[in-house]
């Protein structure tokens, strides 16, 4: 990528000093934010639900001998509030992590930090084949993204075996493990990520990775496994992919070589991060991530409910080998959380 200077960046007029006239940019609402994020959220319940109660109170109506007119005028705005109320209602019973006092009720939450939301602001400025959180992390180092991972491996610089791991899917547990691998990459650490969810595979199908063998079958073999180690070409990273399941009874936490692989791993690179599966369901992603020194419980900002983040936390202490901390994905610009500073 080609470099430039801060002065062929930034217009000339906003490195000088503001003179007399100058404003000052109009400060973004983050209340207003928020709200209008939850009127996007409900909106979709208190459309279906206006005109489900409409439509039942004009047949009723109509019905009766009433005219489809005067009972639209009527039942339209009844049933608009009474949709108002029930939208209402399922917002503010959402609980979700909205800032640091939520985590504060419960002195048990050890908050590690939190990574801003990739906007599309942001990935412009990438490559289009790196508009990803890997590209960001790749090619801007001193976004507020990549700054955000590099806090994270230096507060967990001290661990040799980290599991990342979210409650429930889709909260972003693959891309907080593999950016925090990077970061620690380009610290000079010798790295490697597990793909420990073989039912999902995110993070191998990340790599549009189809091996014949992985992570399963290297439990089998410890000794062998850098025969099953893949090696990502920007970062040099290396991963231990999961190759598709041939059973479902075939399972890491079942497998007796697992600890070995660890260990064996653990001895070879300065620092072993696992992609486990979620805590809350059918998996073995709580049990998986016991094995680690460190465990990172990975939430997104304004969409997992406190009482999932509760659930697994407890599940995760029931392994006093591995103590738990918290971390925050997808922060809209603007907020600050923690070690936090949004773009």
């Amino acid at each position: 990528m080609s470099s430039s200077s801060v002065g062929d960046r930034v217009p000339r007029e906003m490195l000088q000093a503001p003179g007399p006239r100058a404003r000052r940019e109009p400060v973004k609402s983050l209340a207003l934010a928020r709200l209008k994020r939850a009127i996007v959220r409900q909106l979709p319940l208190f459309a279906v639900a206006t005109a489900v109660v409409t439509a039942i109170g004009v047949l009723y109506d109509v019905s009766g001998g009433v005219r489809w007119q005067a009972a639209s005028v009527f039942w339209l705005p009844l049933s608009a509030g009474a949709a108002f109320v029930v939208a209402l209602v399922r917002e503010l019973g959402r609980n979700t992590i909205t800032s640091i006092a939520s985590f504060g009720k419960n002195r048990a939450y050890a908050v590690l930090g939190a990574a801003p939301e990739l906007t599309e602001s942001v990935l412009r400025q990438l490559p289009p084949d790196q508009r990803s959180p890997l590209g960001c992390i790749a090619f801007q180092p001193a976004s507020a993204f990549a700054t955000a991972f590099r806090d994270l491996q230096d507060t967990l610089s001290r661990e040799r075996l980290i599991a990342f791991i979210a409650s429930t899917p889709d909260e972003g547990a693959t891309t907080a493990a593999l950016c925090t691998a990077v970061a620690a990459a380009q610290q000079g650490r010798n790295v490697i990520i597990i793909d420990c969810d073989l039912r999902r595979r995110t993070l191998s199908r990340g790599f549009d990775l189809d091996p014949e063998a992985g992570v399963l079958e290297a439990t089998e073999h410890p000794d062998s496994w850098r025969h099953y180690v893949e090696q990502e070409d920007e970062t040099g990273l290396h991963i231990l992919p999961a190759a598709r399941m041939r059973s479902p009874w075939r399972t890491l936490i079942g497998a007796r070589g697992l600890p070995i692989l660890l260990q064996r791993l653990a001895q070879e690179y300065d620092l072993v991060v696992l992609d486990c599966p979620p805590a809350l369901g059918p998996s073995e992603g709580a049990l998986i991530a016991g094995l680690a020194s460190k465990t990172v419980v990975v939430t997104a900002w304004d969409r997992t409910p406190l009482r999932a983040v509760r659930a697994a936390l407890r599940m995760l202490q029931r392994r006093e080998r591995s103590p738990a901390g918290v971390w925050v994905n997808r922060v809209p610009p603007g907020y600050r959380f923690g070690r936090l500073r949004g773009a």
